[in-house]
């Protein structure tokens, strides 16, 4: 796509950023002489009237939200019939970049985080939830200050009649709180939820889930325990990890009732008792030259979701939400209990005597009488987009193995939970797949000495039985693919 010269009076200058609904181009306004930032929705996008009707949205919330921690619109315009809004330029970077050159001292995290979580607390005054809140959207001035930026998916938490996308979720899954990721109702806590996040990825230099698709880390804000910093940074103080714990707690009833409550406790464990009050940041909250590292630390692998990234669910209603629940495991039914007597060695009486002989005796045969494996239990949990890759979500039994039949699709196992296990599938559009799933297997008994040889002994029912046939115990699954569009 062309770089445009001009919108309006203003010189574009180059491209900053392509995301999921917008481009954001550095420019110059003769009139005031400065640089400035321009959001234009793109002109393969003016015909969706979900993408042009949340950009109207996000111009709305923005023009009305006035605070030294949130970016400035300037001016808003239309250039033939593209809308555009121009924003104060942030040469300073973004947090996500800070983020890349190690992990932030104690101090230094504390002092941004309090700087943003003003800011958060003054949008959710305006019953405003950014809901995507991240470190690429946290950006810097020339003298170090951070402000929040990208307010392209905020939702009203009052008087809404629901997000654009019907009942879909939408957001970056690296910082979706629980709620948010299963298509739940949300307010300011998702919000918090997100800077505890942030917070974690600050001092620890890395995200606190990983998994190879976006999808696999959604799941684990879900699932998994809220990870200790303390194993990572081990030279933090033990009540950051509180703090982390209480910032993203699965339950919201559980978490901090605001942003500044978590910034608060953030600072009194950097700063002291005496910073439990906040106070208004003036002046440059530049980082420290020289980031606290832990020696001997190793920083892990990252993989980075772009800042456009929006985790885009279409169809209305079928989401994460109820999608994973606790399967029972199924249970195998015990055989019956035999009541036959093994027979007795006799002796064989002739009119000549012969040496008498012991016959080999072995305990009668389980009713069945081969090892009995229950067919697992297999299901469609979430069926679902992620930049216009079809993915579906299956539930499997604890312990179960799955294999892909067909070689256009791949699968992951993305958690793994008391009762069930998930895995993700990707493929082509539209496409039905086969994948084979097997019950977990238990080791077939020896035989003891009471069954003949490669047969087992059940020692409950005082029965043998012979192994089970290679398949038992599987099912071959239809995975659906659906349409993502484009």
């Amino acid at each position: 796509m062309t770089t445009p010269s001009k919108f309006g009076r203003y010189e574009i200058k180059s491209e900053l950023g392509r995301g999921g609904m917008a481009t954001v181009y550095r420019a110059y306004d003769p009139s005031f002489d400065r640089e400035v930032a321009i959001k234009v929705l793109p002109r393969e996008m003016l015909h969706d009237p979900q993408f042009r009707s949340r950009f109207e949205r996000e111009l709305k919330i923005v023009a009305g939200l006035e605070h030294p921690a949130i970016v400035p619109v300037y001016d808003v315009g239309n250039e033939d019939g593209q809308p555009y809004f121009v924003m104060r330029y942030m040469n300073g970077g973004s947090l996500s970049g800070q983020i890349e050159r190690g992990p932030f001292s104690l101090q230094d995290a504390a002092r941004i985080i309090s700087r943003v979580a003003e800011g958060l607390a003054y949008a959710h005054r305006k019953k405003i939830v950014h809901r995507d809140l991240k470190p690429d959207n946290i950006l810097f001035d020339d003298s170090g200050d951070p402000f929040i930026s990208d307010f392209g998916i905020a939702k009203l938490s009052e008087g809404a009649t629901g997000n654009l996308t019907g009942s879909g979720i939408i957001g970056t899954p690296a910082y979706m709180s629980p709620e948010q990721a299963q298509g739940d109702p949300i307010d300011s806590r998702s919000d918090v939820y997100a800077l505890g996040v942030i917070a974690y990825q600050m001092l620890s230099g890395e995200r606190p889930y990983h998994a190879d698709t976006p999808m696999g880390v959604a799941i684990k804000h879900i699932t998994e325990p809220v990870p200790e910093i303390l194993k990572v940074m081990p030279n933090l103080p033990p009540e950051v990890d509180s703090v982390i714990k209480n910032a993203m707690a699965k339950d919201r009833d559980q978490r901090y009732t605001s942003t500044v409550d978590l910034a608060k406790n953030l600072n009194i464990t950097a700063f002291g008792q005496e910073a439990a009050t906040l106070t208004p940041v003036n002046g440059s909250i530049r980082r420290s030259e020289a980031p606290t590292l832990v020696p001997g630390t190793p920083k892990r692998s990252r993989w980075i979701i772009s800042g456009g990234l929006i985790l885009a669910v279409l169809a209305a209603g079928f989401i994460f939400r109820d999608q994973i629940p606790g399967l029972a495991v199924p249970t195998a039914t015990s055989t019956a209990t035999s009541t036959a007597v093994p027979p007795t060695a006799t002796t064989i009486p002739t009119e000549t005597a012969l040496p008498t002989a012991t016959l080999v005796t072995f305990a009668p045969f389980c009713q069945p009488d081969t090892q009995q494996i229950d067919v697992p239990t297999v299901r469609d949990t979430n069926i679902d987009c992620v930049q216009k890759i079809p993915y579906t979500t299956i539930s499997i039994p604890f312990g179960a193995t799955f294999e892909v039949v067909d070689p256009g699709m791949t699968c992951e196992l993305v958690s793994t939970r008391e009762d069930d296990q998930l895995v993700s599938c990707t493929g082509q559009q539209l496409y039905s797949y086969d994948l084979k799933v097997c019950s977990h297997r238990p080791d077939f008994p020896d035989a003891g000495g009471q069954c003949a040889e490669g047969d087992g002994f059940d020692t409950a029912n005082a029965c043998c039985m012979k192994p089970p046939a290679e398949d038992a115990g599987c099912t071959v699954y239809q995975v659906d693919m659906k349409s993502c569009g484009g």
